[in-house]
């Protein structure tokens, strides 16, 4: 069967309606969906669509993978400011070892590393636990 965009429509703002708001999950569904039903010898598109929706789960599938989209993309969020945290860490350690050493060396600017290493803390450590908190609490809301 041949879609026309009508049909495609109908599908878009099916979708829509039972909850799928991801537009790249949306626009993945559409696809496979429109792929199945093209696919077929019948003409009847509620007959397909149907078929099709039973063929990849129904709404209740589709919602379900949506909520796994979420899920993934907040586990890269996260994955992401961990990295960060890790790095600007290991960045933290490093100058307060810097600093003691100067510091036992009776070297200039041994109170410079430390001030970087407050800094550090303060402009990228604490903001970005506090922004993985943040994402966490909105994930465990919705």
């Amino acid at each position: 069967m041949e879609l026309s965009e009508k049909h495609i429509a109908f599908i878009e703002n099916s979708l829509a309606l039972y909850g799928v708001e991801n537009k790249d999950l949306k626009e993945d569904l559409v696809d496979h969906i429109c792929t199945y039903i093209e696919n077929q010898d019948a003409d009847d598109f509620n007959m397909l669509y149907q078929q099709a929706l039973q063929k990849f789960g129904g709404y209740t599938s589709f919602q379900n993978l949506q909520l796994e989209t979420h899920h993934q993309k907040l586990a890269k969020q996260i994955i992401t400011v961990n990295k960060l945290k890790f790095s600007a860490g290991f960045i933290v350690i490093l100058l307060l070892v810097m600093s003691l050493v100067f510091q036992m060396m009776q070297w200039p600017y041994a109170n410079a590393w430390i001030l970087g290493a407050i800094l550090i803390s303060v402009l990228i450590i604490l903001p970005a636990h506090f922004y993985a908190n943040y994402k966490k609490s909105i994930h465990n809301y919705s």
